[in-house]
């Protein structure tokens, strides 16, 4: 196959997943290209005219036009920043623009008008906010136990919206959502050019659609398509047991190319459950095993990087060596939180620095450490050794502050002790 360049004049600010990649929340009635921008709302009247504008909305159009004229959007700071650190990282941009399923349309993408209407490779949705978690730095809009909270309890004393209870979406019923019902009629369309199909939540094992999902593509034949299932492996067993039949008759179809099972766990221990509010960390690592033992299935672990992760993360990483060399197909990536902003890695204190500096003496040359797992590393280290040319000290003292205050609600709500959990961070030593 011949490899389409990208013009030097946009090799900067070009990037494949305004095109091919789409998150959709569904619950929300919002979407975002890939999911590192900002959310932003479907036109329902677009929608209705034309199911493609699940994907190719107004906004992500005005975008893509920004990225064809060499203009980095300011909704793509993720990538841009850390590029601005270290212009060698691969980051994120970098790394979807020369994914296969990228390349492979690269010619397509450049040769087409901007408002033209792309069907994406790699689809991403959440059919609704229901989970049974409620994690720190989650919300409202991604977890119903969130939302539940919120509306019995009122707003967090803090300055982030996603926690306040005037600011809380509508969420809309999944029995009765115009959106998903948009999905269904455009999925045919679509779906032999899909690489990668990937369901989210909230807990997607919780959900209706999902399993009429997992029904849909039992049969209907794609042999390219790799199915992503993003779960917290700690749903009720008859969730379980319901996906575990499901699954086993999608893979007896042999209608797509594999599924993987997608998780989450941003440290270990009982800091990992603190983070992860309603986590059962010994259920959670059955449930790998199982998962494992029943499908032969590749285990993914999303880590969500903050300043919660550093202090056992090393042990966590250990985990995985060890569930790997008992024949466990697992490997993790870890990405920065930047988002909720109080949960920031480089707002830790300088007697942090070397937490950061063992985990990336055990990581680096370790030759249990695959490649994805050190390079996804390597960008959390960078970020954290560059906290003071990329974050000012009023930032850093208000993100203090705020995290400061939403520990102490958070504490009380949930009946959690923050101290006692991380006696690493002296919170007084956050002002």
């Amino acid at each position: 196959m011949t490899i389409t360049q990208i013009p030097i004049q946009i090799d900067h600010s070009f990037c494949a997943a305004k095109w091919l990649m789409v998150t959709m929340h569904f619950g929300m009635g919002e979407n975002h290209s890939c999911y590192h921008p900002p959310i932003h709302r479907w036109d329902l009247d677009d929608v209705k005219a034309n199911p493609g504008a699940l994907h190719n909305s107004k906004h992500k159009i005005k975008q893509r036009e920004m990225m064809l004229t060499g203009i980095r959007p300011k909704e793509c700071n993720y990538c841009w920043n850390m590029e601005d650190i270290d212009s060698t990282a691969v980051s994120d941009r970098k790394r979807f623009t020369n994914e296969t399923w990228a390349i492979e349309r690269r010619q397509e993408i450049l040769s087409a008008p901007a408002d033209a209407y792309i069907g994406p490779a790699h689809l991403e949705i959440s059919f609704a906010n229901v989970c049974n978690f409620a994690c720190a730095y989650c919300s409202p809009g991604q977890s119903s136990t969130w939302e539940t909270e919120i509306r019995k309890h009122g707003s967090y004393p803090i300055e982030d919206a996603t926690v306040h209870k005037d600011k809380m979406h509508d969420m809309i019923p999944e029995d009765n959502n115009p959106y998903i019902d948009a999905f269904w009629e455009w999925l045919p369309s679509i779906y032999s050019g899909l690489r990668y199909l990937r369901i989210t939540g909230g807990e997607p094992l919780a959900t209706r659609n999902f399993m009429k999902l997992l029904d849909y593509v039992a049969e209907n034949h794609n042999p390219d398509l790799t199915l992503v299932v993003n779960t917290n492996l700690c749903v009720p067993e008859k969730n379980l047991d319901l996906f575990f039949t499901k699954a086993t008759a999608l893979l007896e179809a042999k209608t797509i190319k594999g599924l993987e099972v997608y998780t989450s766990m941003d440290t270990w221990g009982p800091q990992a459950e603190y983070i992860r509010d309603g986590l059962d960390i010994e259920k959670w690592e059955a449930t790998v095993r199982k998962v494992s033992t029943t499908f032969g299935v590749p285990i993914r672990v999303m880590v969500t990087f903050g300043l919660l992760s550093v202090f056992n993360f090393q042990t966590f990483v250990e985990k995985v060596i060890e569930m790997r060399s008992q024949g466990i197909d697992i490997m993790f990536n870890c990405s920065r939180l930047v988002d909720p902003k109080q949960f920031d890695l480089r707002i830790l204190p300088d007697d942090c620095d070397h937490y950061f500096d063992a985990v990336n003496e055990f990581i680096v040359g370790n030759k249990d450490i695959v490649s994805v797992e050190s390079e996804t590393w390597a960008m959390v280290y960078q970020f954290w050794k560059a906290r003071y040319t990329s974050m000012t000290e009023t930032d850093r003292t208000w993100r203090r502050n705020q995290f400061k205050l939403f520990t102490a609600e958070y504490d009380t709500r949930r009946k959690l002790n923050f101290s006692n959990t991380f006696p690493e961070l002296d919170l007084d030593l956050l002002c």
